[in-house]
């Protein structure tokens, strides 16, 4: 697979209660929750090609479309900060950059 399509395979949280000195980090393997979401993928298939044929949609256009935005998510941040607290998310792809 071209590295363009794959979704993001790892994010990284950093969570700063206020008064702490120092944050806590964490690795979250984004890639084993895509490998547990696969099977029911699958059990899914079915169900989505009768709807495909009963609703007249291109099942396969469907598929790449949302494979297309999980992709996007890829090199995402997200920053919150209020007076209690700063979380910031990023969301990694392949080259963890």
């Amino acid at each position: 697979m071209k590295p363009e399509i794959l979704p993001p395979l790892s994010a990284s949280l950093h969570v700063k209660p206020a008064g702490w000195r120092f944050g806590l980090r964490l690795w979250l393997p984004l890639f084993l929750l895509w490998l547990i979401l696969l099977p029911l993928l699958l059990l899914a298939l079915p169900l989505l090609f009768v709807g495909s044929l009963i609703f007249r949609f291109n099942l396969w256009r469907s598929l790449r479309a949302a494979n297309g935005v999980l992709a996007a998510t890829r090199g995402t941040q997200v920053e919150v900060n209020n007076r209690e607290s700063r979380v910031f998310i990023k969301l990694h792809g392949k080259d963890m950059s």
